[in-house]
């Protein structure tokens, strides 16, 4: 079952990723352009899909936002209802189940970040965004952040190994390991690739979110050099806007919004 990897994954998942050093940084980086996004729009009601242990349900909520918070995990969400005791609507819900969950435009914004949509495959993802076309009201936002097709890092990286297939795993479905304790398959879409499945949305934009600071399994041999990270934080800082740089970094930021 999808869940079983994640769930064994719940207990250590903020130690291993939330709280590290690289984790803490690209969070950061995709909280700068949602904090943009939020201030532009009328937004209440936020519905956060694969939320896993609730640490952006909990950020949105101490905003003052109405949050229900979803994932397919019911170790994560035990994980996320130990970190905000009221205010979240904390549900276990798979993709599949979310349209007939809620009524029909029930939220300014749906929010997926880190790699939830590369869990599913195009046809999958597809019907996603005609059921969060659905759950949007008029003129609601959907913005994700995803495992970028091509990131320059990683296929640097493995390509210095001698892997080849690690260096081009990302341009074709691939088995991801989920903290050392199970694997889930994934699916790796470019810009281009997501606009097409999200076809019924107007594409407002994009932007990268790890350029240079690396994916998170350079913590051990990036992440904790302090002066490194600084480094690679400011130059973070020079592409953050470049949207031409998107399909190349760790993750890609994207906003959609109902037309």
């Amino acid at each position: 079952m999808p869940e079983a990897a994640f769930d064994a994954a719940a207990k250590a998942y903020d130690q291993n990723f939330t709280y590290s050093k690289i984790g803490r940084a690209q969070r950061a980086l995709v909280w700068k352009q949602l904090q943009q996004d939020l201030d532009q729009q009328q937004t209440k009601s936020i519905l956060e899909i694969n939320c896993g242990t609730g640490e952006d349900a909990l950020q949105l909520h101490n905003l003052g936002y109405q949050v229900t918070a979803t994932d397919i995990s019911p170790e994560m969400v035990a994980v996320s209802k130990q970190k905000v005791d009221s205010g979240v609507d904390f549900k276990v819900l798979g993709f599949s189940e979310l349209r007939n969950a809620f009524s029909p435009q029930s939220f300014d914004l749906i929010f997926s970040n880190f790699a939830g949509l590369n869990c599913v495959s195009a046809d999958e993802l597809a019907k996603l965004s005609e059921d969060f076309y659905a759950l949007l009201k008029p003129n609601g936002v959907f913005i994700g952040v995803y495992l970028g097709k091509y990131c320059w890092i990683e296929r640097l990286y493995f390509s210095m190994k001698g892997s080849r297939y690690k260096a081009k795993r990302r341009q074709s479905k691939s088995l991801a390991n989920i903290d050392g304790v199970g694997e889930q398959l994934t699916f790796c879409y470019s810009v281009a690739e997501l606009k097409t499945i999200f076809r019924e949305f107007a594409f407002k934009r994009s932007r990268p979110i790890g350029f240079f600071i690396p994916p998170s399994y350079f913590e051990t041999s990036i992440g904790k050099r302090m002066w490194l990270m600084t480094i690679l934080g400011l130059l973070e800082r020079c592409v953050g806007w470049m949207s031409w740089f998107s399909d190349s970094a760790d993750h890609v930021y994207v906003k959609f919004e109902k037309a």
